[in-house]
């Protein structure tokens, strides 16, 4: 399976789009937008269409957008839900890392654009649903651990203070977190899950065990 429904030429011709003239400067690039909606599907509650496509446009999606791009950024969408609860959700396969570390946090480097992504589709609800559960129980350190980790290279300067904080050499804690994004993809959507039930204001009519399966 692909990393999305479109053809590679029709990844191409909305890639272009997105960074081009007829889309605010503020736009989301293609990869950062495969991150967006993977923060995104996990939500606990649903986002309504507007909210999100807004986000996708830096606040306010243009009133001229044609069917056909429409049409493929809902495809993507689609694509990446049926990744994180049924096919298995993976990073993009455009995510390959640079050979220097720090490179991986640069504007544009794909890592980073994707983890940009990832931390505004969880915005939406992370803060709300961490600060509901108990500081030092399992669920909120596993929830902390995973946005951490796939938020990672959003921001060098963040990152580089997280290492210090673990006495760990930056290099050697980027390697461990390369390490890491794996599972906490795979696993997300539960420990989602898993801290809404626990912070007592989500039920479970919302999920369905057999969704979440890996």
């Amino acid at each position: 399976m692909t990393d999305s429904a479109l053809s590679r030429e029709d990844e191409i011709l909305l890639s272009d789009w997105l960074s081009g003239e007829e889309t605010p400067k503020e736009t989301l690039s293609l990869i950062a937008m495969k991150g967006f909606f993977f923060g995104l599907v996990a939500a606990p509650a649903p986002v309504e269409t507007e909210d999100w496509m807004d986000m996708i446009f830096g606040g306010a999606a243009p009133s001229n957008i044609s069917d056909d791009k429409l049409f493929a950024i809902i495809s993507v969408y689609n694509e990446i839900s049926e990744q994180v609860y049924d096919s298995g959700a993976r990073l993009p396969a455009e995510c390959i890392e640079c050979a220097n570390f720090t490179d991986n946090f640069k504007s544009g480097a794909v890592f980073n654009d994707w983890s940009i992504g990832f931390a505004i589709g969880a915005a939406f609800y992370y803060e709300s649903l961490v600060n509901s559960l108990e500081d030092d129980s399992e669920i909120s350190h596993a929830l902390q651990m995973a946005y951490l980790c796939l938020s990672y290279f959003s921001c060098a300067g963040t990152a580089q203070q997280v290492a210090d904080l673990q006495q760990t050499e930056w290099e050697a804690f980027t390697q461990t977190v390369l390490d890491m994004m794996p599972d906490f993809i795979v696993a997300y959507a539960q420990v989602i899950e898993q801290a809404a039930l626990a912070s007592g204001n989500y039920d479970d009519e919302g999920w369905e065990d057999s969704e979440l399966d890996d």
